[in-house]
């Protein structure tokens, strides 16, 4: 629905939705209502609203409720930097926020919209159970909110580029803590450059107890006090962080993980901060010690980290190889050769997807030359990896592409259930020809009813 705030408070809105052709429209299954706030040209005047403004606002909103009645979620975009009047709008915006969040309880908000939550009263918005923020500017009135429905909140999100502080969700303006004791989904996506090296002191605070997915990227909003980390070992399934040499060394010395220390943990997502897109970023000692901690054995289903060095190193193997209940394995950067796939595979006997470039056939190993390769791999590997299904190699050259297909069959003949080559579209039907016509050469013939399968499953 994209209306302007004057067509609602003027009750051109509620008329436009009480003729054809809305006149009557339900929307019985609609969960969600998106409201975009656009420019008018009907409301330049600073302070003159109609008298019955508030009654058109409220009239709206009753009708759109009549229309989807069982909308649980709210989503509004507004950009004031367009409006004539800001604070008109903002003033409109927050009665209808307000009359909005009296029906439903999770509000996303996309927006420089934060004056627009100046006035509210304490009890205006109350038992939300999701925010999001995307703000373009600072959102002191936006974490307000935030810590106003801290006993009810569920999923928090945060995405900003210029907040100069993100502690008022820690800490209250009387510096008590602020604790979210329903909270299980946790996003803040944070670059502020020049305030990484700001010291906090949240000795104590246990803010984020029950939290099960806790994402964090740009940079760790609170120096070197983990306060995030603190009092939710045995809830965490999910971690993604951005994950820099210092955030490493603060949770190695405050001894974050350990063996046991996170038993439901099951997801471990690491990239690198930008800045380190041309380094070995696995080879600093800090990071390969953080991630041989993170997860016991038992727990981690799923590994991404963006391995930088496309040769692999023996110590990758080795941090991988303790990892034995792995299902994912994400390394997108790295190029193995079908051997050290194949042993890396044998390790992780769980293991039903990797992502990671095209292989590569050499070396060859010892006692095998590229005629009997065939008779190589089903003596010495087949069956293995009973569960492995699927290689994500996404884009490549088509050089790489080419070679491929050999270590993709010889794959494909080792691993019984692996008949799936997640490949991007437009490179589908020429791998296909080039599995093709390696398939009916004399030394593949044989096999060719397994090695089909690999070109009759979907692709993407």
């Amino acid at each position: 629905m994209s209306v302007s705030l004057g067509t609602i408070y003027s009750g051109k809105a509620l008329a436009a939705l009480s003729h054809e052709p809305l006149n009557g429209c339900l929307f019985p299954l609609a969960r969600t209502l998106k409201i975009d706030f656009t420019h008018g040209q009907d409301n330049k005047d600073a302070t003159a609203l109609p008298p019955d403004a508030e009654d058109n606002i409220s009239a709206f909103v009753h009708r759109v409720r009549q229309m989807a009645p069982k909308v649980n979620l709210v989503k509004s975009s507004c950009q004031f930097h367009s409006w004539d009047n800001a604070t008109a709008s903002s003033l409109l915006f927050e009665s209808l926020a307000t009359q909005l969040v009296q029906l439903v309880h999770r509000v996303e908000l996309t927006s420089t919209f934060d004056s627009a939550l100046q006035s509210l009263q304490e009890d205006a918005i109350r038992n939300l159970a999701l925010v999001h923020i995307n703000s373009f500017m600072d959102c002191e009135h936006g974490i307000r909110l935030i810590r106003l429905n801290a006993p009810t909140l569920q999923y928090l999100s945060i995405r900003s580029n210029f907040l100069t502080d993100l502690s008022g969700i820690i800490r209250d303006v009387d510096g008590s803590f602020v604790e979210y004791p329903c909270v299980h989904t946790l996003m803040l996506k944070w670059d502020a450059i020049g305030t990484t090296s700001w010291q906090y002191d949240f000795t104590g605070a246990v803010p984020f107890p029950s939290i099960r997915q806790l994402v964090c990227g740009g940079d760790y909003p609170f120096g070197d006090d983990l306060v995030l980390f603190r009092g939710n070992a045995a809830t965490l399934e999910l971690l993604k962080l951005t994950l820099t040499r210092e955030l490493a060394v603060a949770l190695i010395r405050h001894n974050v993980f350990t063996p046991t220390s996170h038993p439901k943990l099951q997801s471990v997502i690491l990239t690198p901060p930008a800045g380190m897109i041309q380094v070995n970023y696995i080879d600093d000692p800090e990071i390969m010690q953080l991630l041989l901690d993170i997860g016991p054995d038992a727990a981690v289903r799923e590994i991404s980290h963006w391995y930088l060095d496309p040769v692999p190193r023996p110590h990758v193997f080795s941090l991988l190889n303790r990892h034995v209940n792995l299902r994912i394995l994400s390394l997108p950067c790295l190029r193995l050769s079908i051997w050290n796939a194949m042993a890396l595979i044998q390790s992780l006997p769980l293991l039903s997807d990797l992502h990671a470039k095209a292989p590569t056939l050499d070396p060859i190993p010892a006692g095998a030359t590229k005629r009997t390769l065939v008779k190589y791999v089903t003596s010495n590997y087949s069956p293995m990896g009973t569960r492995f299904r699927c290689w994500h190699f996404g884009e490549e050259r088509l050089k790489e592409l080419k070679g491929a297909v050999v270590p993709f069959l010889l794959l494909a003949l080792a691993c019984p259930n692996f008949d799936y080559a997640a490949i991007v579209h437009y490179h589908r039907e020429m791998f296909a020809e080039l599995l093709e016509k390696v398939i009916n050469m004399a030394t593949y013939k044989k096999h060719a009813p397994r090695l089909r399968r690999l070109l009759y499953r979907r692709q993407d």
